[in-house]
């Protein structure tokens, strides 16, 4: 449990599930997409994010710490974008923020992918997938570190 809590940066601020395509999931998880953008962001310091897959893969495949949140204008976060390998073309940036004065570019950091994959409703009650984000407990996190401990034996 303890590795789980040092790789997910998990000693201070809030750990955050976020569905994720699982095209960007899988870009996330190997390192290559170390930027996530988001139209909206989380008001509490998120230290680290576990990379729920939307559908058809519907899991927990990792966590991701975080090192930054920029909020920019979208010509901004493209930079950034081409920069850090956010995984998307200038295209897909633009039309993702249409609309929008200011988005967010999260700066990802160490990542820990589980070696399986973890079924949310197994640590968290009543699961449903979150829009955007959701905020874990520390009971969450916990039973995460747990399964994911579990899973790689």
């Amino acid at each position: 449990m303890t590795n789980f809590h040092a790789s997910s940066g998990r000693q201070a601020g809030q750990t955050i599930i976020l569905s994720v395509r699982p095209k960007y999931a899988e870009l996330i998880l190997s390192g290559t997409k170390t930027v996530e953008f988001r139209r909206v962001w989380a008001v509490q310091d998120v230290r680290s994010i576990a990379i729920y897959a939307s559908a058809p893969v519907q899991r927990i495949l990792g966590v991701v710490s975080v090192l930054k949140v920029v909020p920019a204008k979208p010509s901004t976060l493209w930079t950034l974008c081409t920069q850090r390998g956010g995984g998307l073309s200038r295209t897909e940036l633009l039309d993702y923020f249409e609309g929008k004065q200011i988005g967010y570019a999260v700066l990802l950091g160490k990542v820990r992918r589980f070696r399986h994959g973890i079924e949310p409703r197994k640590i968290i009650r009543n699961f449903s997938p979150p829009q955007s984000f959701r905020y874990m407990t520390t009971g969450e996190v916990t039973k995460l570190a747990e399964a994911a401990e579990a899973k790689q034996s």
